[in-house]
């Protein structure tokens, strides 16, 4: 997507709740906590529903991605 004349690539968008997710894993990586706060700014700016994911490689990804998404009302089934 294109947003201010920039390129953004979401990690996932979920069409049924308008959401995009993303999943923020290099936090450690000031040029990457950089463009996770632009993007974060971007989305805000221009409404567009939003949840970004910090995982630290601790525990299982699975579990924090349905929990932060259960919290927005998304509900995840098994596949």
């Amino acid at each position: 997507m294109i947003l201010e004349g920039r390129q953004f690539r979401p990690d996932f968008y979920l069409p049924d709740y308008n959401l995009f997710v993303e999943i923020c894993g290099f936090g450690h990586m000031p040029f990457y906590r950089d463009r996770q706060a632009e993007k974060q700014h971007l989305y805000d700016k221009h409404k567009m529903k939003s949840v970004f994911i910090h995982y630290e490689g601790r525990g299982s990804l699975e579990k924090l991605i349905r929990e932060k998404l259960n919290d927005l009302g998304v509900r995840l089934t098994s596949s």
